[in-house]
């Protein structure tokens, strides 16, 4: 009698527990198969007054040199990029705009940062992640491991991380200036570097002080380069020259209001 009444008594906990089974795995799959969240959907435009490129140098505290840009400025930066909507694209997508007039997310920005300076890997890679921002940072591969710029292993830390690694030249020497030997030279070294010690099949190109003329054009061509970026003002345009594209100064003197200005319209006050 007591065994029966134990059979029994476990009969009913099995049947209890059959019960709640079901209910809790079908609702576990259910929210397995919802996803987290909606991904944001992005509105696409092809833009007819150009794409802004900004052009950053050393982020850090050194007085009396514009070039430098203080930290605190450069994170209100790209706080009022995010806050009003702004989307940062690759040099890619820029290329494509240019010239094949693709596409791109609405209110486009493109972020470079010349020199290879150590502050982009201690200051701008972190805000980069933090933002989600898309950049590239232009490297004169003779300068990397000197002990003043990115060290290779820094370079390689930040390309795993996203960030578009690009030339500015073997030695950032005037290309205008050299001659065509030279800047062969100097071109297929830093070509060469780049593809030794990170892989890379590099298309992109910063021509040192923003200076290019025909001659230093074909030998971007000639060494796979696609798309190179000056220091002349103003926005890059679709069916702009994709070998000299314009970029926007961003010093220490440009105050937010001033940003503002930059990435919205050419007839910007000069600082």
């Amino acid at each position: 009698m007591r065994i029966w009444k134990f059979a029994a008594m476990a009969c009913l906990c099995c049947a209890l527990l059959g019960g709640c089974g079901p209910s809790s795995d079908t609702k576990t799959a259910a929210e397995s198969a919802a996803p987290a969240a909606q991904q944001e959907q992005v509105e696409m435009a092809v833009p007819e007054k150009g794409i802004p490129v900004l052009m950053y140098h050393m982020i850090g505290d050194v007085p009396d040199n514009d070039a430098v840009l203080l930290e605190s400025h450069f994170r209100e930066q790209m706080q009022f990029l995010k806050d009003n909507g702004f989307h940062p694209i690759t040099l890619q997508q820029l290329h494509e705009y240019m010239t094949e007039g693709k596409a791109v997310p609405v209110k486009p920005v493109v972020l470079t940062f010349d020199d290879g300076y150590p502050d982009t890997y201690s200051i701008v890679m972190p805000i980069m992640k933090e933002f989600g921002f898309p950049c590239t940072v232009f490297i004169p591969t003779y300068d990397a491991d000197q002990g003043t710029r990115l060290t290779w292993q820094q370079i390689q830390e930040m390309k795993d991380a996203g960030i578009t690694i690009a030339s500015h030249s073997y030695r950032h020497e005037r290309l205008t200036e050299l001659s065509a030997a030279a800047v062969e030279e100097d071109v297929q070294k830093s070509q060469a570097e780049l593809k030794q010690r990170l892989g890379i099949d590099n298309e992109f190109f910063c021509y040192p002080y923003g200076r290019v003329n025909e001659a230093v054009e074909d030998v971007m061509k000639k060494h796979g380069i696609k798309l190179a970026v000056t220091m002349n003002p103003g926005w890059a345009k679709r069916g702009d020259n994709p070998y000299a594209v314009n970029r926007i100064w961003i010093g220490n003197a440009v105050d937010i209001g001033n940003f503002e200005q930059r990435v919205t319209t050419e007839q910007y006050e000069e600082r």
